[in-house]
């Protein structure tokens, strides 16, 4: 049946478009109906001779006010003046009706766009969160806390999320808060047009995020980053103007990050999260107290890595500088060019074109050549290179960190090691898994156990306290996908593993948690499991440090490799005999003698809240003290022997 093209339909069609037009037309229409209106009547009453006025001016402002304001003709005198007078208020106060519905309509649709997130932010030097997920409010509390110094920061937060529920969210769960001025967007990022409205282009820094809606598929996750990197830098609005930019983005896949790097034009910061948090469990979980080192090292709170240049040690061996920094703890040379060498040899000396890599609270790092009575000490310590050794580790529950894990263990441990894998997966399953994801191994057996790690009966049977290492990943293997979830079914584990540990009279054991909220941080901590990896929170960190200096990327994931130096707590009577009382600055001649650096110590106290002892560049090195059975040095070194 065809439409009506009569004209009633017409006049309804262009009823429609007028007031489905934009504000400005529908303004400048009234305001021409009101002028006419307000002709009309003046017409009418020159005609009919009333006496409301001398000239035709006169006349046209008396019926103005009328149809503006209809308590304007109670003095009006005469038949024909009332009679017109009421025609022109009736007609006016349909035309002002008209206006305060228009003015309110559109109104009401410029709040519901505003709660939209659709207006465009005009903001510059601010920093730009592009998706969602948990780790948004460590990021930004880390970018607040690097930038305390400058006062209150702009962080402009863009998801595909609403923009109330994301306000919400972000004020009741950023820890400083105070600090931030936020201004919250929907939209998406893979979209040029929604790019457009947050001035991504006059941006100080971009954080990219693994959207929380894209984690169950982690390919389509990558994907999505790669396509915001692409849409970031092929915008016409960024056009000159991204070279400069320090972007940070995260895959899940490792193998995409290259793709996504490229995608960049190979100016954006790309980080594999799962290698990395990966890589960090692995080693909180064979060197007991670690996890609390990572936690200082990729806070802004506390030490970081900083990258400055330094004059004073150009030609100079490493060796001979370590002591020439009274607030900083240096561990190794980095190029412009990205490139950088963790714990050189104590007699490479320092190159014109590199900087100094240095363990220190903020980066006003001071520089003083020592004077002390140490620098003509001649410690010889031999270095013997530790071999690697048979170990034993137990891995309860699954997750795509499964992977890295395996092929880091295999490349750490000796021949004739075994990883016992428990989870709700076949043995079929797991095997074809790390075949496809790992390749051959050529250390480790892998032993695959099918069940429920928080089930008495199975753990019976197991025998957990028989294992010197225990990991406990947020088990995704019985499609559990909530952070709640797996944090629960962790927690559950702890607390049988405590038990276990208890009834056997076991004290040496090592056991790690990945714990993905931060929230259950502290409900972790009662199982008395003190090596807890909170991986959101770690990514997190990872994201802001690189964001804030995005030299330090290749640092860190150098740092986290098996090969080449990593972080150890060692006894400290590799270093001094037992009894002798050392200083912190002796240590560290004593770590260089052993082809180490020394970056703090912990004397061992049984007391979370003093962080079990560990402290990190210490800050008075010339008080000695007597090192107790359980104090550990922290050091970079090649092997933990």
């Amino acid at each position: 049946m065809a439409a009506g093209r009569g004209l009633r339909a017409k006049i309804h069609y262009r009823t429609d478009e007028f007031l489905s037009s934009g504000a400005g037309k529908q303004l400048f229409l009234l305001f021409v109906l009101t002028c006419v209106v307000v002709l009309v009547f003046a017409v009418l009453a020159l005609i009919l001779g009333l006496p409301v006025g001398d000239t035709f001016f006169d006349k046209g402002w008396f019926y103005f006010t009328r149809a503006m304001d209809g308590g304007t003709m109670g003095g009006d005198t005469g038949t024909g003046v009332r009679l017109v007078s009421t025609g022109a208020t009736v007609v006016g106060v349909i035309v002002s009706g008209l206006l305060i519905s228009t003015l309110s309509g559109n109104f009401q649709e410029r709040l519901e766009a505003i709660k939209r997130g659709a207006s465009p932010v005009i903001e510059k030097n601010h920093f730009l969160i592009l998706g969602w997920s948990e780790k948004i409010f460590s990021v930004i509390d880390q970018l607040s806390e690097a930038n305390v110094e400058k006062g209150r920061i702009i962080v402009v937060v863009m998801a595909d999320r609403d923009k109330i529920e994301m306000e919400e969210e972000l004020r009741d769960k950023l820890v400083h808060l105070n600090r931030i001025k936020l201004v919250v967007r929907t939209g998406s990022s893979v979209s040029l047009t929604d790019l457009s409205k947050v001035s991504f282009q006059d941006a100080q820094a971009i954080v990219v995020l693994i959207d929380a809606n894209d984690v169950e598929d982690p390919n389509k996750a990558d994907g999505r980053i790669i396509k915001s990197l692409m849409a970031l830098y092929n915008h016409p609005d960024g056009q000159g103007r991204m070279a400069d930019k320090r972007v940070t983005a995260e895959v899940m896949v490792a193998a995409n990050q290259e793709i996504a790097t490229i995608a960049s034009g190979n100016k954006a910061q790309v980080i594999k999260t799962n290698e990395i948090i990966s890589k960090i469990i692995l080693q909180t979980s064979r060197i007991s107290g670690l996890s609390v080192v990572y936690d200082e090292l990729l806070r802004f709170e506390g030490n970081e890595f900083h990258i400055s240049k330094f004059p004073q040690a150009v030609g100079r061996p490493f060796g001979d500088v370590l002591l020439d920094f009274p607030n900083g703890c240096p561990v190794g040379v980095a190029k412009a060019d990205g490139t950088h060498i963790l714990n050189p040899p104590p007699d490479r000396v320092i190159q014109p074109d590199e900087d100094m890599l240095i363990l220190a609270e903020d980066d006003h790092i001071n520089y003083a050549a020592y004077q002390g009575p140490l620098k003509s000490m001649n410690i010889t310590i031999p270095s013997t290179p530790a071999e690697k050794s048979i170990e034993h580790m137990l891995v309860l529950g699954w997750n795509e960190k499964i992977f890295p894990i395996v092929s880091e263990f295999d490349s750490y441990v000796a021949p004739g090691s075994s990883l016992t894998l428990v989870n709700s997966l076949s043995e079929e399953t797991v095997r074809a898994a790390i075949a496809e994801e790992c390749g051959e191994l050529k250390n480790i057996e892998i032993r695959q156990l099918n069940g429920e790690f928080t089930s008495r009966a199975l753990m019976e049977t197991l025998q957990p306290q028989r294992f010197p290492t225990v990991m406990v990943l947020g088990d995704a293997s019985a499609g559990n996908t909530s952070a709640e979830d797996a944090d629960t079914r962790a927690i559950i584990a702890l607390l049988l593993l405590r038990d276990y540990q208890r009834r056997a009279g076991v004290t040496q054991q090592e056991v790690c948690s990945e714990i993905l909220d931060p929230k259950n941080r502290e409900l972790a901590a009662t199982t008395e499991i003190h090596d807890i990896v909170i991986s959101n929170e770690m990514v997190s960190m990872v994201l802001a440090q690189i964001s804030h200096e995005p030299r330090i990327r290749p640092v860190l994931e150098d740092l986290f490799q098996s090969e080449g130096s990593e972080i150890y707590l060692k006894a400290m009577s590799n270093y001094a005999p037992q009894g002798q009382q050392v200083t912190f600055e002796y240590l560290m001649l004593a770590a260089r003698a052993r082809n180490e650096v020394a970056l703090g110590y912990q004397r061992y106290v049984k007391d979370p809240s003093k962080r079990y002892g560990i402290v990190l560049n210490p800050t008075d090195r010339t008080t000695a003290f007597v090192p107790g059975p359980r104090d550990r040095l922290i050091v970079l070194a090649e092997d933990d022997g």
